[in-house]
């Protein structure tokens, strides 16, 4: 197998080292195994018929959407996401919002766009459409167009002005002292001023009773996020990987390719397989027993 530009492994091992960066602790013969492996997963994602090579392909014949996402969130099915994007009418034309719909969830390129889409609502948004096997446009891309929502931007703006320098009230004339005419008639002697009567003995004050305070709500818990639509654990997305290897192919090869492809699986902190699709592919693609790659995989994965 080679990929469609004929690069050279070298490019691809370059990438690899990379990736993987420097030796550091690592023991050098893990360091580069794991070279190896990254090296070789690059080359199967880009040769013909791979996950990025059928990606590209079909994002090829899409037609391209530009607006601003205001929503994005699971259907009421639960089985896709719906985006809706307020796309301008034209030069004066007012702007409509357009509902548009993922792929299943079950598809973990319909779970990538629901995942961009989320933190780039309020932001002006590129869709790719294809018409699916229902007549239906599905969104298969999404990716940040550098637009923002000038709607918000200007109401922040209103309500952040501060009020003009007439409304603020002038200060009062105080009359200076100069300007009051002075007294001309002389000043009476005042009159004797007589005893005050002992007042009674004030009482001393109350102290106020105490206020228990407020009480504490309970911590709130933390509510587990719902598993994603399709999610299965290895135990269960291994028998589909076992499936798309080639059956014609003898079964120890068989479990040898099997135990090479347990070593890519990525798992949640659940414990269910992120990316079980990508391993169905790389089982499709996986070289003949008789070839290098596929002695060497034998070799270092014997069953």
């Amino acid at each position: 197998m080679s990929n469609a530009g004929g690069a050279d492994m070298t490019a691809w091992v370059g990438l690899a080292v990379s990736a993987v960066g420097p030796t550091g602790d690592r023991p050098y013969d893990a360091w580069l195994a794991q070279v190896e492996r990254t090296a070789v997963d690059l080359w199967l994602m880009s040769a013909p018929g791979g996950s990025t090579a059928r990606l590209a392909q079909a994002l090829s014949s899409c037609s391209a959407v530009t607006g601003i996402l205001t929503q994005a969130h699971l259907d009421g099915g639960r089985t896709r996401a719906r985006l809706v994007v307020r796309i301008p009418g034209g030069e004066h034309g007012a702007e409509q919002e357009h509902t548009f719909h993922t792929e299943e969830l079950v598809h973990a390129r319909a779970r990538d766009v629901l995942d961009r889409a989320q933190p780039l609502i309020g932001h002006g948004v590129r869709l790719l459409l294809a018409v699916g096997g229902s007549g239906a446009q599905r969104v298969l891309h999404i990716s940040d167009s550098g637009e923002r929502d000038r709607t918000s931007v200007e109401v922040r703006g209103a309500q952040g002005r501060t009020a003009p320098s007439s409304m603020n009230p002038a200060p009062a004339e105080v009359q200076s002292a100069a300007s009051v005419p002075a007294a001309t008639d002389p000043v009476a002697a005042p009159a004797p001023v007589a005893p005050m009567a002992p007042q009674p003995p004030v009482a001393p004050p109350v102290a106020p009773s105490p206020v228990a305070p407020p009480a504490v709500p309970p911590p709130l818990t933390k509510v587990p996020d719902p598993e994603p639509p399709g999610a299965v654990s290895w135990e269960e997305g291994s028998v589909s990987v076992w499936r798309s290897i080639n059956r014609g192919w003898p079964k120890e090869y068989r479990t040898s390719c099997l135990l090479w492809l347990r070593e890519r699986v990525q798992v949640d902190d659940r414990g269910l397989v992120l990316n079980l699709d990508q391993l169905i592919d790389m089982a499709e693609q996986l070289p003949d027993p008789d070839t290098p790659r596929g002695k060497d995989i034998a070799s270092r994965h014997p069953a």
